[in-house]
Parts: C-alpha cells; structure tokens; sequence
C-alpha cells in the first residue's frame, strides 16, 4: 500500500531522511574522528612528558655513573693497607691534638651487593683549642681519600671556657 503524500510532506520526509543521515554520518564517522584525535593528543603529550623525564634521569644516571667511577678511581689511588683510624690517629699526632683524644670508636659495615665496607671512627676531642679543632677539621676534609664528618657535636670546656669538647663521627669506604 503506497501513502501518497503532497510535496511540501514529501520535502518534509527528505528533510528528516537526510538529517536522519547526517547524523548517522556524524555518529558513525567523524565523532569518533574527533574522538580519537583527541585521545592521541592526549597520549602524544603524555608520552612526550615520559621522554623528557627519562631523558633528565638518563643524565642524572650518567652523572652518577661519573661521580661512581671518579670515587672508584680514588679509591683504587690509596696507600695499600689504608685505614680510617690509623689516618685520623696520624692526622691527631699531625696536628697536636693526639693527647686530647679521650676515644677512638671504630666501627665497620659490610655494604649490600658491594666489594666495598663502610669504615667509621666515632672520636672524642677533650679541652682543645677552637683553632687546633679547625686545623684536625681541615686535615679531613681535605684529604684526597674521600673522608667526611657524618656528625659533630662541639660543647664548651669543663675547666677553661676558651676549651672546648667535640665528638664527631668520620667515615669513608674502604676496600
């Protein structure tokens, strides 16, 4: 049974067909389109900031790397048969405070995965003066076999109070 329809309905009925189309077109194909340009913008600037990220830590990992194979490399230039306390009760006689020391504490940790063992001396210095403190200070710091104070405590004299008291602990690697 056919419906006979005027022309202006007819036109009507084309109009809703081809909006009934274009929607179709719409959801079918360029939404998605759309869609999916967006969501590779999106992985695009994500995958963009991963980059940078891996690329600052590949250089900081290269500085690290550097730095490990300089203190390596220090390590190697020892004396043989270095030790941490017979440095610091050379480095006391050196200095003039060996007969302030009141104790020497050494201690030794073997490192996790490591050829490699953390030497440490807890020391005491009794009534020395602050310039005779900075001269010991001085002799640590600046000696070529990678030394460092970890902690330092410094207190006034018990008999004079131009004295004073430390105790510090230093450390290093050794092999």
């Amino acid at each position: 049974m056919a419906i006979k329809l005027n022309r202006r309905e007819k036109i009507g009925v084309a109009a809703a067909a081809a909006a009934i189309v274009i929607f179709l077109v719409l959801q079918i194909l360029v939404f998605p389109l759309f869609e999916k340009n967006a969501q590779l913008s999106r992985t695009l600037a994500t995958r963009q900031q991963e980059r940078e990220e891996i690329l600052l830590l590949q250089t900081e990992y290269l500085k690290t790397a550097e730095k490990a194979q300089a203190a390596e490399r220090h390590l190697k230039r020892r004396k043989q048969g270095f030790t941490l306390f017979s440095f610091l009760e050379t480095l006391a006689g050196q200095t003039g405070v060996k007969s302030h020391i009141a104790y020497m504490r050494p201690t030794t940790t073997s490192q996790k995965d490591s050829t490699y063992r953390l030497s440490m001396v807890e020391m005491k210095l009794q009534e020395i003066t602050m310039s005779q403190f900075l001269a010991y200070l001085h002799g640590i710091e600046t000696s070529m076999d990678m030394i460092a104070i970890k902690r330092l405590s410094i207190s006034k004299g018990e008999q004079k109070a131009d004295l004073i008291n430390t105790v510090f602990q230093v450390e290093t690697l050794e092999m």
